[in-house]
Parts: structure tokens; sequence; C-alpha cells
């Protein structure tokens, strides 16, 4: 009997693609990865570098909020600390312009108005990791400067107004800054300005003519603060709800890349030993044929 010789080719095909077959089934299992390289499953491949690009922005996100939040926890820290300052302030000046007052009691009104403008200015040029966070773009700048050779004294902003912003990874901008001439100096809320003028009103023991609208435009000033303190927590709000949601889909996108890439074990091991037994049955087959062609020949 002679054997066709195009079903022989048939059988090698057969016996190489079982080869291929199980080369690939044992990297898989010594891997633990059913794609080690784009031929493996190039849909999953691509799927995998989506999932990738996608993880990494979360987390890219997730690092630079973490920063922020700390940043604006300290900025808000020091907001709550000068609506406390300038209510103490505008008791005092409110106390100075009852009129049952002696000299020496506007005189000490006057000083602790200097306490309590200190401390203002202090909070105004807070820094978080060596730089200041209400100086807008100018991190190495100290917001404020005060000259105290004139009387009033005069704080001035060194700053700019530039706010800057973090996009979330579904695109989303969260502003991370307030200028500090926008919640200390603003035009008619000028904190700073007002204590200094406020200081001048009591110093010299009798209660100047302007002490009453100061103490007005403080209360004012006041107000402007709470106000800017109200956006600077609406951005850490929306920051550590944006960074929740980040970590959680990272979590999630990552579990999924898992599940795309992963190899089922137990199933590779199964079909690994079944290609291993079509392979010794096809390479039986083929030489048992090979000697019957042999032989057939002689």
């Amino acid at each position: 009997m002679r054997v066709n010789p195009l079903y022989m080719n048939d059988l090698v095909g057969s016996l190489d693609a079982t080869s291929a077959n199980e080369q690939q089934l044992t990297e898989e299992l010594a891997s633990g990865s059913k794609v080690n390289q784009l031929s493996d499953d190039p849909v999953a491949a691509g799927q995998n570098v989506l999932l990738s690009a996608q993880i990494g922005s979360d987390d890219t996100f997730s690092q630079a909020a973490s920063s922020t939040q700390s940043m604006l926890q300290v900025g808000d820290s020091a907001l709550s600390t000068v609506v406390s300052q300038l209510t103490s302030a505008v008791s005092l000046a409110t106390e100075g312009n009852n009129g049952t007052l002696n000299a020496s009691d506007l005189e000490s009104i006057s000083n602790q108005l200097v306490g309590v403008r200190d401390e203002v200015l202090s909070l105004a040029n807070t820094t978080y990791l060596g730089q200041y966070i209400f100086s807008g773009s100018q991190g190495g700048t100290a917001p404020y400067a005060l000259n105290t050779t004139t009387t009033p004294a005069v704080a001035t902003y060194q700053g700019d107004t530039d706010v800057s912003y973090l996009e979330t990874p579904n695109g989303q901008k969260i502003q991370l800054n307030i200028p500090g001439s926008q919640i200390f100096s603003a035009k008619g809320s000028d904190v700073l300005g007002t204590l200094n003028a406020l200081i001048a009103d009591f110093s010299t023991g009798t209660a100047a003519p302007t002490a009453e609208v100061d103490a007005q435009q403080l209360s004012t000033a006041l107000g402007n603060v709470t106000q800017q303190r109200v956006l600077l927590d609406n951005s850490l709000s929306r920051l550590t709800s944006a960074e929740s949601y980040t970590q959680s889909e990272s979590a999630q996108l990552t579990s999924a890349q898992t599940n795309l890439l992963q190899a089922n074990v137990g199933q590779i091991a199964t079909q690994l030993s079944t290609a291993e037994t079509q392979q010794t049955a096809l390479s039986q087959v083929i030489a048992t044929l090979g000697k019957q062609s042999l032989f057939n020949d002689l």
C-alpha cells in the first residue's frame, strides 16, 4: 500500500500546529498570562494598552490630588484662623467705638489690633512644602510685606493673580489656589489695610472720626474672607471626591486588566495535556506511515 503524500503533508502540518499550540500553552502556564505577545490575542493586547493608559492617568491624578489636597487643607486651616482673628478684631473695634473707654483702654485696643494684624499677616504668608500658597503663581515670593514706617502702616501684595487648576481624568477642572489679593486686600474688603487703619484710629488714646467706618469695613472684609474660604472648601471637597472616584476606578480597571490577561491555570493545564497527547499520537502515526512508505518503495 502506497501512502498518499498529501495525507502525510496534512499530518505533518497538524503536528506543527499542535507543537505550536503546546509551546504557547507552556508559555502561558509558566508566565501566568495568556497574552505574552501581540500575536497571542491581538484584541486582548489592544484592550490591555487602553486599560494601562487609563490606569496610568488615574494614578498620576491620584498622586497630584493627594499632594494638592494637603495644600488645600493647610490653606483652609489658615483661613479658619484668620476668620477667628478678624472676629476678635471686629469685637475690639466695636468696643473701641462705644464711647466709654479711656485713653489707656483705647491704646490697649490698638496694641491688641497690632497683634491681630501681625497674626493675619503671618497667615497670609503661609507656606506649604516651602511654597507660599497665597501668592498666585509666585510660590517663591512672600505674598505680603509690611511697611510700619508710615501711619497707618501699609501692607503690599507681592504675588500675582494667577489661578491654577487640576484636571481630573474625566476632564473636570478644580481650582487649586486663591491669590492673596482676592482674600486679604480685595477692593472694598481690604483686611490688612483696614486693620492698619484701625490700629492708627485708636493709637493716640482717642477714637478717630474714621474709626466707626473702618470697623464697618473690617466686618465687610471678614465676610469676604469667609466667602473665599467657602470657595477653597468647595475645591477641597471636589478634589477629595474626584480622588476617591479615581482610586475606585483604578482598582476596577486593574481588576479588569487582570481578568483580561491572567491565564486560567487549570484550563491551560488540561489543554496542554491534551495537546501533548495529540502530539504523541500524531508523531506515532507519522512514524508508522513513514515506515510503510519506505517498505513499499523497497
